[in-house]
């Protein structure tokens, strides 16, 4: 009877090992995306790039809202405020060369068009104010909607 005892504790100590082994040999179901960028956005910053290089400006791609904005202390309900932006992102950040923000860029498209998609622009543009510029063409005047709103932050 007194071996009792030692029996339960190995079959607790077989089945925790049982559980570690699966744990660790449990196959994630994540795959690498071959590119961070959509085509029409590879398209956009092939435009953007020699006019952010002219301007001396770095060019940030998904940039995560919450990763450039902050709540100030002692907000009531911060995380109600964290919430409105944790898994929102802008397309592109445009920063000089101590990485300091300079424009955020929003490549719009008929995907705004939606109900959800226009309450997140208004949020973003409350938010960003003039330093966010819309982009909803690729054949707009890149460095011309570029340069105008420097003119309007500086």
């Amino acid at each position: 009877m007194d071996y009792l005892p030692w029996i339960g504790l190995a079959i607790i100590a077989v089945l925790i090992f049982i559980w570690i082994y699966i744990r660790l040999h449990e196959k994630l179901p994540y795959i690498m995306n071959e590119t961070i960028l959509t085509q029409r956005e590879r398209a956009f910053y092939r435009i953007l790039k020699p006019v952010a290089d002219k301007l001396e400006l770095q060019i940030c791609p998904k940039v995560r809202v919450a990763d450039i904005v902050s709540i100030k202390k002692g907000t009531k309900d911060w995380q109600k405020w964290f919430n409105k932006i944790k898994s929102k992102h802008v397309d592109f950040l445009l920063c000089d060369y101590d990485m300091n923000i300079v424009l955020l860029i929003e490549l719009d498209d008929r995907s705004h068009e939606t109900e959800r998609a226009q309450k997140n622009d208004r949020l973003k543009n409350a938010i960003f104010g003039d330093r966010l510029v819309r982009i909803r063409s690729l054949k707009e005047d890149v460095e011309a909607v570029i340069v105008a709103a420097l003119k309007k932050v500086q």
